[in-house]
């Protein structure tokens, strides 16, 4: 069947380590480095060596992302990338599975890579990296790069500022809010609950619970059905745990804050009634709804299990055809029929209230990050690359490969040759370029098509206007950013305390007892104490 090289994903990984190089200006990089830059951004055709008017080598840059070993092997995308630029990719591999302690290992031997990209930037590490030196700070000045300027001006990369300034490069992933509904999705055999009785798509998470019991009952196809597994065991609680509240299932130090009757703000996640999520959660795992090695799952086996028939529903994230390559375009091979036929995306739960509530994220989704250690000339190429993947041209190149080939422009749009071929099986390169400086911009540049068919952009679509009815709880930003910019180490660990609740055997409110026990005596009343003087200092 497919090649393992399939079940790889893509998208950057760069860090940076080693103790602090001052910030370097732009008005230090040379005009040579300006003009070519100019000349990257606005897609001239001169390329490499020629554009900076030098015979010099290319520049190596080394890029830890997802699939990095297969994704610059070398193929035409990346050699035009690397002739224009005058540069040469080397990959630093990570997976999935491994990337977030790969890359805290390279970090902590002084090995991190020339740029990296993970989910950092909402946790403590992010403004310990950038206190003691180990990531280096957005030059200020982006006139050279005025794509990669423009693109900073997002409200995502002002979030991102630590005392005013940014230490990465976001990765914008939605348009709107609303949007971030498709970042956790439950796809569900729905062919298997029709053979099990089932006749009315579930509305609410009691209906959910019941045919997911009926289809492992009956195991319609004799495959040993089970319950629902995920591609990453910390999206369950992001999916289950909007029954309590959307704004509770942060992660690390980006949690959100409400204010309370006395004026006084506190993180969301100790003043809602997040008993009622874990205590769903549990009531799942108990009856086998959710698969009892949950915490044991990873990426290629999760798929593999929903792709075989071995798991009533999967937890996916980024969109309904985000697992398109690995999974719904073998459908047919495996069960003789098509997959949206087979298959359906749980639309928007109803909470605890019974209002449809969905997990409520960031506009973007992790970050790239360059070493403090690089050069100001190599730090001029990465800006360089960046830009260039942010102009017309280089977005264009690095998502679809060369116009004509696979896909031409018409009306002003994209329009591929052939919707339901991958593009990366031409070019393996695009399936890192392509999300190395943002996601899939086809949800809100209507210039782009998604790389799935257009059936499977549909099924976001139609989850994005349920979540249009929704009404997000107020929340502080300014105190998410308070905690980071104070350079306070206290994070919650949301997803650890989910799986330990979910799967334990004390009741549900008493283990959620003894967990906020525990973040009291690691200085949460402290912590809030700090972040409500800054925030009255400012007023």
């Amino acid at each position: 069947m497919r090649k393992s090289k399939l079940w790889k994903k893509a998208a950057a990984i760069v860090m940076s380590m080693m103790l602090a190089a001052p910030l370097a200006a732009c008005g230090s990089q040379s005009d040579t480095s300006a003009t070519a830059q100019e000349n990257a951004g606005t897609g001239t055709e001169t390329e490499g060596a020629s554009v900076l008017g030098t015979t010099e080598a290319p520049t190596e840059i080394s890029i830890a992302i997802w699939n990095a070993d297969e994704a610059f092997a070398g193929d035409e995308v990346l050699s035009q990338i690397e002739e224009k630029l005058n540069i040469k990719i080397k990959p630093m591999n990570v997976t999935w599975d491994d990337y977030m302690q790969k890359i805290q290992l390279w970090a902590s031997s002084g090995s991190l890579p020339d740029v990296f990209a993970g989910d950092f930037r909402n946790n403590s590490t992010y403004s310990q990296w950038a206190n003691q030196g180990v990531i280096r700070a957005i030059p200020e000045d982006l006139s050279a790069y005025p794509n990669l300027e423009a693109y900073l001006q997002g409200q995502a990369a002002q979030d991102a500022k630590l005392g005013g300034t940014l230490y990465c490069i976001p990765r914008q992933t939605y348009p709107s809010q609303e949007w971030t509904c498709v970042d956790r999705i439950i796809c569900y055999r729905w062919d298997l609950a029709q053979k099990a009785g089932i006749t009315k798509e579930p509305e609410n998470w009691q209906e959910f619970q019941d045919m997911m019991k009926a289809i492992i009952a009956a195991d319609p196809d004799g495959t040993g059905v089970g319950g629902l597994t995920a591609s990453d065991k910390n999206l369950v609680g992001g999916i289950v745990m909007p029954y309590a509240s959307p704004i509770v299932e942060e992660n690390g130090a980006a949690f959100k804050w409400v204010e309370t009757e006395d004026g006084t703000f506190k993180p969301a996640y100790f003043t809602e009634d997040v008993v009622a999520g874990f205590q769903l959660a549990r009531d799942m795992y108990e009856s086998g709804v959710i698969e009892k090695d949950i915490a044991l799952t990873a990426n290629q086996s999760s798929e593999e299990k929903f792709l075989q028939g071995k798991s009533a529903a999967i937890v996916i994230a980024g969109g309904f055809g985000s697992r398109y390559s690995n999974t719904a375009r073998y459908w047919k091979d495996v069960h003789g029929t098509e997959y949206l036929d087979d298959v359906k995306a749980l639309n928007l739960m109803p909470d605890k209230n019974g209002k449809k509530s969905y997990p409520m994220w960031g506009y973007a989704w992790s970050e790239s990050f360059i070493n403090a250690s690089v050069s100001d000339e190599k730090l001029d190429k990465i800006l360089q690359l960046y830009d260039y993947l942010l102009s017309d041209e280089g977005a264009l190149l690095s998502t679809y490969g060369p116009e004509g080939e696979l896909y031409d422009m018409k009306d002003g749009k994209v329009t591929l040759h052939n919707p339901d071929a991958m593009v990366k099986d031409t070019y393996p390169s695009t399936d890192a370029l392509a999300v190395l400086a943002r996601w899939n911009p086809s949800s809100y540049d209507s210039r782009f098509v998604a790389t799935s068919p257009e059936e499977y952009s549909a099924v976001d679509r139609s989850l994005v206007e349920q979540a249009k009815e929704v009404k997000i709880p107020e929340y502080n930003q300014r105190c998410t950013q308070l905690v980071m910019e104070l350079g306070i180490d206290f994070g919650i660990s949301f997803n650890d305390d989910f799986l330990n609740i979910m799967t334990g055997t004390e009741p549900v409110e008493e283990m959620w007892a003894e967990i906020v026990k525990g973040y009291e005596a690691n200085g949460l009343e402290d912590m809030i104490q700090q972040v409500n003087d800054a925030l009255a200092a400012e007023q």
